[in-house]
């Protein structure tokens, strides 16, 4: 099985478009379901450019924000040119959920992001192993943030399929040093 391949085009960043469409579709659905080609698509984006790994961990932690505007997110992931003018919002939005950590937020919405993660890293484990990692990071990042302890879990995995993956590094850092986001 081959995968698409990411690189800047007009036509890749269509795909994208539709891919981050979909996602968001996904967050206010009951039941979450992203297609074959969404999944591969945002797996081998999110490995390839953190801002689009980024954009998703934030769509799914940072809703209850109010600032917090789906179209600012795709532009940040996907338009180097405005990522640098959209830094400073990002940095209010994450700011604001470790903050709040999870108080004024849906957890119905993370607990969707996190399950489109898992189906995507399930979806492309056949392409390339190493795809899981960035899906598993995110996930690790979600529940780490909400104070599950499965986070170490994902962390963990994400580290053995790619021991440069920093967000798990990051995540397995706290855990071990006790650091939960709404507990110090």
């Amino acid at each position: 099985m081959t995968s698409t391949s990411i690189k800047e085009n007009p036509t890749t960043t269509q795909i994208l478009h539709s891919a981050f469409a979909e996602w968001f579709d996904g967050l206010q659905t009951e039941h979450p379901t992203l297609s074959k080609k969404t999944m591969e698509t945002l797996a081998e984006s999110m490995r390839k450019n953190m801002a689009v790994r980024d954009a998703l961990l934030m769509s799914g932690i940072c809703a209850g924000h109010s600032e917090y505007d789906t179209d600012k997110l795709r532009e940040y992931a996907l338009n180097p040119m405005r990522r640098e003018q959209l830094a400073g919002w990002c940095e209010r939005m994450m700011k604001w959920s470790f903050a709040d950590a999870g108080q004024k937020v849906s957890k119905g919405k993370t607990a969707k992001a996190i399950e489109m993660l898992f189906d995507i890293a399930e979806n492309v484990e056949s392409i390339d192993v190493k795809l899981q990692s960035q899906p598993f990071a995110v996930i690790g990042y979600m529940l780490w943030w909400m104070g599950d302890e499965r986070a170490m879990l994902c962390a963990m995995r994400a580290v053995a399929l790619d021991e440069e993956c920093s967000l798990a590094a990051i995540v397995v850092a706290a855990i071990h040093g006790d650091r939960w986001p709404g507990r110090d």
